[in-house]
Parts: structure tokens; C-alpha cells; sequence
């Protein structure tokens, strides 16, 4: 019988706690424990906290050095922040503790240009205790870079890549639409997306793993996040919004090579959102184009990239990585 990957789950938000509950389910994992900082989790039961319908007699820690040298996992599944100076000492917590790191962290995708010292530091580290790390997610991590990079496998020539991808906020948990501006006024939302408080995190990174996948160096990269209003009373589990308040956001990023966009990506993520979809058009050698409609569900789908890709993780040299360098991603029993 294969081994069982020993994994811990820090970070018992709503995607940690929906996380933890799949990889209990998995024939391939087994939960030995799991990490959080609020006092309303640390010391209960991990079954307790992830309502499990049972007791794994494993305790919450909010130590997260103890317990991983206790436990000695063989991958960390962590979900706590979108940010790399945040997330930063967590990542290297978990790498001296000699496990691999699979990261629901957007701006860990493709972070090379954002922060290149950041990156030589986890990547030195996770070299060194000969483990990897890996930023992955629905989007970042699937929808708007690694699924329109497996499609232009078929292509002797690619030309442009554009990506378009409508989602309804409705349907998603509460801090995704507190994310998009969901009852704000214009007027606060635009003084948020001038100190980059608000909107979708990881578009550039995406942006960046498309060109770094087709090997393509571009000589601009434009990013613009505007706000969609609603135009009608919307409810929501979480937030009442009127028309003129914000619904949602249309981020956008392009880049260009000799003057011509060769990559677009096209976000709208708003409640209520009409048609939602994710389509990819490829400009190549056969032209291609798909399109998924209803979108894929964001909450699932990134819990979904996170234990797949935990189930992977062991076979990538070590070091920081991106999806780019993991085999094909694929759901595991």
C-alpha cells in the first residue's frame, strides 16, 4: 500500500477549513494537524474546528514551529494570506521544518518580478532543507494562465493569448466580495485601488506566467482595475447593495511586444454577474478558442489545486517553483 502524505493545514479560514475537510476524505493524505492564530481555534479539536462530524484528537496549535517539528509533515497546505510580506516567515517556518509547501498565496504564482530578494531567500531555504515550495489557485494557478498555457501545446506558432473570465460574486464567500468592493461608494473604491487595497490579486502574476511559459519577454505590461456599479438592488448572504454602489470590479492586464498586445487578460468579477464564463482565444497555428461556461467555481476549484497539487508537490526539484515547473495538473483519489 503507497504511503500516506502526512499533511498540515495552516490556516483554517473558510478555504483552509474546506481544504482540511477534502484531504480528510482523500485515500491519499492523512490530516495530522492543523495551524491558526485565533484564540476561538487554538486548542480545539482539528475535527471540531473543520466540522469534520468528528474528533481527530489533534489539537489546533497557534505555535506553528512546534507543531510542525513535532509533527514532521510531509507537505504544508497553507492559506493564510495573499501577500508575499506577509506570508514570508510562515513559508520559511515551514520549509526549516523540512516540508513542502503548497501556497494558496496569489502573489506566490509567479513572484520572481515582484520580489526577486524575497524569491532567493525561499528559494536558498527551501533548496537547502531540500524541499518545494509552490503558489497555486483557481486564479491565480488554473483559469487565466496554466489552462490557456496547456492549450497552446497544440500550437507549431503562438501569436497572442487573450483570456476572459466573468464571474458572479453572488455565489462566492464573504471576503471575496468584501475583496471586490461589494456596498462601496465610487469614490471609496477608487481611494482603496489607488493604494492597492482593494480588487483581484494575482493578475500580473498570471500575466507573467503566460509570457515566462510561451518564453516570451515583454516590453510593457499595463494593469488598470476599474469599478462595476450596480445597477439595480442587489442581496447577498453578506452585503446589501444599492444601485451606484460598487458590485464588483473589471481588472484588466496586457502586455506588449513591438507595439502589439500578444498578451490580454480580462477579469470581471462582480455580483450578480451576467453570463459567467471563462474563454481563452488563442491567435496560432491552428487558431483555438474555448469556453467554459457558468465559469469554474472559484472556492472549490482553488481547494481543488491546492490537494492536487499536494498530492505532486514531492516530485518537483527543489527549491521556490511555480505550476510551470509541476507535472500536468490532474485530480487525485
Amino acid at each position: 500500500m503507497e504511503k500516506k502524505i502526512r499533511v498540515v493545514q495552516f490556516g483554517l479560514g473558510p478555504i483552509g477549513i474546506e481544504t482540511a475537510k477534502v484531504i480528510d476524505k482523500k485515500n491519499r493524505f492523512e490530516l495530522v494537524g492543523g495551524i491558526d492564530i485565533d484564540p476561538d481555534k487554538a486548542g480545539r479539536d482539528l475535527g471540531e474546528v473543520c466540522g469534520l462530524g468528528k474528533t481527530l484528537g489533534r489539537p489546533v496549535s497557534g505555535d506553528a514551529d512546534a507543531l510542525l517539528h513535532e509533527l514532521k509533515p510531509d507537505v504544508v497546505l497553507h492559506t493564510t494570506s495573499s501577500f508575499l510580506d506577509k506570508v514570508e516567515d510562515q513559508l520559511l517556518t515551514c520549509i526549516r521544518a523540512g516540508a513542502h509547501v503548497v501556497s494558496s498565496t496569489e502573489e506566490l504564482l509567479y513572484p520572481f518580478e515582484r520580489d526577486a530578494d524575497f524569491s532567493a531567500r525561499i528559494d536558498a531555504a527551501a533548496r537547502r532543507h531540500n524541499v518545494a515550495v509552490v503558489g497555486t489557485g483557481v486564479n491565480p494557478g488554473f483559469a487565466m494562465d496554466i489552462l490557456p498555457l496547456t492549450l497552446t501545446g497544440v500550437c507549431t506558432e503562438v501569436k497572442s493569448v487573450r483570456i476572459e473570465r466573468v464571474s458572479n460574486a453572488s455565489e462566492r464567500r464573504q471576503p471575496l466580495q468584501k475583496k471586490v468592493g461589494a456596498g462601496m461608494s465610487e469614490a471609496e473604491f477608487r481611494e482603496l485601488a489607488a493604494r492597492g487595497g482593494i480588487g483581484h490579486i494575482g493578475l500580473v502574476e498570471s500575466l507573467l506566467a503566460v509570457a515566462a511559459g510561451l518564453d516570451w519577454k515583454p516590453d510593457a505590461v499595463e494593469e488598470k482595475l476599474e469599478p462595476i456599479l450596480a445597477e439595480k438592488d442587489i442581496h447577498t448572504d453578506y452585503f446589501h447593495v444599492r444601485p451606484g454602489q460598487v458590485a464588483g470590479i473589471h481588472h484588466t492586464c496586457t502586455a506588449t511586444i513591438g507595439g502589439k498586445t500578444v498578451i490580454d487578460l480580462d477579469l470581471k468579477m462582480y455580483l450578480d454577474a451576467r453570463d459567467p464564463h471563462d474563454s481563452v482565444f488563442i491567435e496560432g497555428t491552428p487558431p483555438l478558442s474555448m469556453r467554459i461556461d457558468g465559469g469554474i467555481f472559484g472556492d472549490t476549484a482553488t481547494v481543488a489545486a491546492l490537494v492536487n497539487t499536494a498530492a505532486r508537490i514531492h516530485t518537483a526539484v527543489p527549491g521556490l517553483r511555480t505550476m510551470l515547473d509541476l507535472t500536468v495538473p490532474r485530480a487525485v483519489s
